[in-house]
């Protein structure tokens, strides 16, 4: 049993490196887009953030792989972070469209980027029982992919809802 739970716990460190690697990287290839989302979401230093953001989600990625207790404690601040902008923005009421993987024009940000934010959450805090890196176990991986295809399943179900009720009159 132990040694499910860490291979499922490195397999949602996996997870979350692949995340902030593509965010990092999305941010780094788009620097105006990026510059543009800081700047949209009210942040002072844009342009700085636009530089140090993505830096930092790419070591992010690299601390879940070398240091998945590590890289999972960072990981919770980072996302807690980024929660707290995100309904900082939301209360302005202002439409901020959501660059969060250096797209320009994303859906506007919602109580759905909560929710992935949470969901985000629940893999980095699931990555601190990682006892050390390793190759997750075929069963681990498996499971994970799942709960990844679930959850993103459901997050697709959610933005869609949202949109066609804000569509609606």
């Amino acid at each position: 049993m132990a040694a499910m739970l860490a291979d499922l716990a490195m397999a949602a460190a996996c997870v979350l490196a692949a995340t902030f690697a593509w965010a990092g990287a999305a941010k780094l290839g788009q620097p105006s887009d990026t510059v543009a989302g800081f700047e949209d979401l009210g942040l002072g230093a844009a342009t700085a953030l636009a530089r140090v953001v993505p830096a930092v989600e790419l070591l992010l990625a690299v601390a879940l792989l070398a240091a998945p207790r590590i890289g999972g404690a960072v990981a919770l601040v980072l996302l807690a972070a980024f929660c707290v902008v995100l309904v900082r923005a939301l209360r302005r009421g202002v439409e901020v469209r959501c660059a969060c993987f250096g797209q320009a024009g994303g859906p506007p940000l919602s109580v759905v980027d909560l929710v992935r934010n949470g969901l985000l959450g629940l893999l980095a805090g699931l990555a601190l029982a990682a006892d050390q890196p390793r190759v997750p176990s075929l069963p681990a991986s498996g499971l994970m992919a799942s709960a990844v295809l679930a959850g993103a399943a459901g997050l697709l179900a959610l933005r869609r809802r949202r949109s066609q009720s804000v569509q609606q009159p």
